[in-house]
């Protein structure tokens, strides 16, 4: 099949190259200006010939319009040969070309990665990294105006010997903004959050549609419809507008009540003047894990890294049980030289403390591992505004800051350092609590009761702990809230039981933190589930993370 980006020199095919924002022939190497290069029959005024390739293990498309074919599919991470049909489809008005080559985004991949810890086998190796896809992907944009003067006042607070002396100042900030466009992407397999981590794209740098630079690139066509967003575009214009207006206060501090104040004229003044839609540039990358797929996304204009990054369990453990060692040998020394003894009364307290906030907040990654597979964070998979009403989809979150998408991105909930510190520290920390305890306890008389009160505070906020876990955990699975109530509960009843001799108390706790140790490694399990994805359309399922070696 010929190319549908012709060499004029030699007939080769062309490829848009980001490097020097050229079209670049394959062939004889000849460069040629996208703006100029005309094609035949590849667009005319109602669209596009494109090619559909088709899964056949998640049933996801992607779009390709010139002869390149796919032998993987970039949603799943199946090595298949995908299935081909023809589509003709509608262009939008703008397009964003790419501004990263494959090997700038793979560096910046390998950058973002290189130092989180337990990084699964398959994850980061070369021939997975040379799976990265750049795909445009659909993007509505909103457009606002502003003509507007906000007035408001700020306050300044000095001290002075021993009087605050609060200093007032009004602000007059004129506002005056023709095409505000405000983004939010059009795919329904483009999970809301992950394009809300990769923001924001330069859409200064907006180009009228041409299809020559998606020569060398695939493409994914909305079937989103763009009225989903429509208030969520109006939040994030009057958001963005407040938040420069109030960025004129010098210093100042803004109350609430002016604060409201401001956002409110701006939005009785917004003016939505349309939507146009547009085809944005990311590199993406998956890989399989059981059911479920890890996605890498970098933004294909200003390198800003979406990463899922599940935990290597056997790596973890490795790592713990070598500090773990580390630590009971320093406590144990430490025994012998300071000549104390740990009151066994002590560690059912910590054991209960530490169970309950493991049922809490595995619940809390319950309820999250729920919504994220329902799709319950995430309109577009929804496609229209009633169907996200009748299944009580939050609004969508957009352009968040660079520091906040790694925040919110899946590796901040229990890092692979974190989870080693969950796993470390509740077993070291017990040993030092119980130190504590008993220097408390063995003090003087107004100390042990500090330490009485402390063991009724700690009983009391594990008792805390478990009921926000069972409120917490909505239609998620329970299976960590309910080990971590089981040590609990184990806990306090060795705690209120008045056992024979020592060995069976420690023979009991023993079981206590067996009970908290299988609760940790199934909160990994439950993170792990909460850092990757289900596969697009779960139609059928198998493979592990090693297939990306294959």
């Amino acid at each position: 099949m010929a190319t549908m980006f012709p060499c004029p020199s030699c007939g080769g095919q062309l490829k848009f190259s980001p490097t020097n924002m050229q079209m670049v022939c394959n062939s004889c190497g000849q460069n040629v200006s996208p703006w100029e290069y005309k094609a035949n029959n590849i667009d005319n005024e109602t669209g596009i010939d494109t090619k559909i390739y088709t899964c056949p293990n998640c049933a996801g498309e992607i779009q390709l319009i010139d002869n390149d074919g796919m032998e993987f599919c970039p949603y799943c991470g199946t090595q298949t040969t995908m299935q081909e049909h023809f589509s003709h489809a509608g262009t939008p008005k703008y397009i964003l070309p790419f501004f990263l080559d494959k090997r700038d985004a793979r560096d910046k991949y390998i950058n973002e990665v290189k130092n989180i810890h337990f990084v699964p086998d398959g994850l980061n190796i070369d021939e997975n990294i040379d799976k990265l896809v750049g795909l445009y992907t659909p993007y509505f944009l909103y457009e606002y105006s502003i003509k507007d003067n906000v007035s408001f006042v700020g306050e300044q607070t000095t001290e002075s010997g021993d009087y605050e002396i609060t200093k007032e100042s009004r602000f007059n900030v004129n506002l005056d903004v023709d095409a505000m466009k405000v983004p939010f992407d059009g795919s329904q397999t483009f999970d809301d959050n992950v394009s809300g981590a990769i923001n924001p794209f330069p859409l200064k740098e907006l180009q009228e549609f041409s299809p020559n630079f998606l020569a060398g690139f695939f493409v994914e066509n909305s079937t989103v419809d763009k009225e989903i967003y429509l208030q969520d575009s109006l939040d994030e214009a009057r958001n963005d507008l407040t938040e420069k207006v109030k960025a004129r206060a010098n210093g100042y501090h803004i109350n609430k009540s002016e604060d409201s104040s401001i956002a409110a004229k701006i939005e009785k003044d917004l003016k939505y003047q349309g939507c146009e839609g547009a085809y944005l540039p990311v590199y993406f990358m998956t890989t399989r894990d059981s059911d479920r797929v890890a996605y890498a996304v970098i933004n294909g204009a200003s390198g800003t890294v979406y990463s899922d990054m599940p935990i290597d369990k056997r790596k973890m453990y490795g790592t713990a049980i070598v500090i773990s060692i580390a630590i009971f040998v320093i406590l144990f020394l430490s025994s012998f030289i300071f000549s104390f003894s740990y009151r066994i009364k002590n560690l059912c307290g910590f054991a209960a403390l530490v169970s309950s906030f493991i049922a809490y907040y595995g619940a809390t990654i319950a309820d999250s591992v729920y919504r994220r597979d329902n799709h319950l964070d995430d309109k577009g998979y929804f496609k229209s505004n009633d169907a996200v009403t009748n299944n009580k989809v939050k609004p969508a979150k957009k352009k968040v800051k660079k520091k906040e998408a790694k925040t919110q991105s899946m590796k901040a909930t229990l890092s692979g350092v974190g989870a080693v510190v969950l796993f470390l520290l509740f077993k070291g920390y017990a040993l030092i609590l119980a130190f504590i305890f008993y220097v408390i306890e063995n003090g003087r008389t107004i100390l042990g009761i500090a330490g009485t009160i402390l063991m009724v505070v700690v009983y009391i906020a594990s008792f805390v702990f478990i009921i926000k876990g069972f409120r917490a955990v909505h239609g998620g699975r329970k299976k960590v809230l309910i080990l971590g109530s089981l040590g609990w509960l184990a806990a306090l009843i060795i705690r209120l039981v008045d056992l024979p001799n020592d060995v069976i108390y420690y023979s009991a706790l023993l079981i206590v933190f067996g009970i908290i140790v299988v609760s940790i490694d199934s909160i990994v399990g439950e993170y792990n589930r909460l850092a990757t994805h289900p596969s697009p359309q779960f139609l059928k399922k198998g493979g592990k993370l090693e297939n990306a070696k294959n």
